[in-house]
């Protein structure tokens, strides 16, 4: 990517192996943490900020290809495992070192490629270097980019007829850990889906063999029910209260990733 007009890297390293990523943007920065003193009455002085500790917060955004799907995953498999980012951003060559993720949203958009945003977040070993001299060239190998289509979501075994749009989130501080929100034309033959989902299907790339299966979808939001000749487009909200699982299965792999 370039950010600037400089040729800009992001790299997750898990278990030694090191993923370089086609990212779009990120956000990861070290910042700092502490308290206000606030400004003394009938004085002259100003309000000071007196800084304690410093902690790596941010995310980082970026598509997906058969390169990196994988990895991503297992971060959210092995949520409570920490991991290192690699960041190049021309003028600087930083390492992050033991962060956590702390969230992710997955969104895809009907003809567009698949878009992962993950969240990540300060752990007690955290801590940030420079870049050693062996450390070798991290810049991302093109592949080819994954892309949502929206006529292939299956809802207890029922194709669905156009998801045009999707977003799935998953926050591990809130009570709704894991939510899906579709959005579709207002249909009486398939919408709205007033009943709970027990399995629906994402294809991710049928030429690669992957999708993502939800299971045990509760409707949170409800839809009103419009008397309009037009097409009209809407979405809904779920909670998944079962599992998620990314499948892989082609000539080379044959791979199950629950959460």
């Amino acid at each position: 990517m370039r950010i600037q007009g400089r040729d800009c890297t992001l790299t997750v390293s898990r278990d030694g192996e090191l993923t370089p990523l086609p990212y779009s943007e990120e956000t990861v920065r070290l910042t700092s943490k502490g308290y206000v003193l606030p400004e003394c009455i009938g004085k002259r002085n100003r309000e000071k900020t007196v800084i304690t500790h410093k902690e790596i917060e941010g995310c980082f955004i970026t598509r997906l290809d058969y390169s990196v799907i994988q990895c991503l995953f297992l971060l959210f498999f092995y949520d409570n495992e920490s991991f290192d980012l690699y960041a190049d951003r021309g003028f600087e060559k930083i390492i992050y070192r033991n962060v956590n993720f702390r969230a992710f949203e997955l969104r895809g958009i009907n003809g567009e490629a698949f878009k992962l945003r993950v969240d990540v977040k300060n752990s007690e070993e955290s801590f940030t270097e420079n870049w050693s001299m062996n450390v070798p060239d991290l810049s991302w190998q093109k592949q080819r980019t994954f892309f949502f289509d929206g006529h292939f979501v299956i809802a207890d075994l029922e194709s669905l007829p156009l998801v045009y749009r999707f977003e799935l989130a998953a926050d591990y501080k809130s009570d709704a850990r894991i939510t899906l929100k579709l959005y579709f034309p207002l249909s009486e033959e398939c919408y709205p889906l007033s009943s709970k989902i027990e399995k629906l299907t994402i294809w991710i790339d049928m030429k690669e063999g992957i999708w993502l299966d939800l299971y045990d979808l509760v409707p949170i939001s409800d839809l009103c029910d419009i008397n309009c000749a037009d097409t009209v487009l809407c979405n809904q909200l779920f909670k998944v209260t079962g599992i998620m699982v990314l499948n892989i299965r082609n000539a080379e792999q044959n791979l199950q990733i629950v959460i």
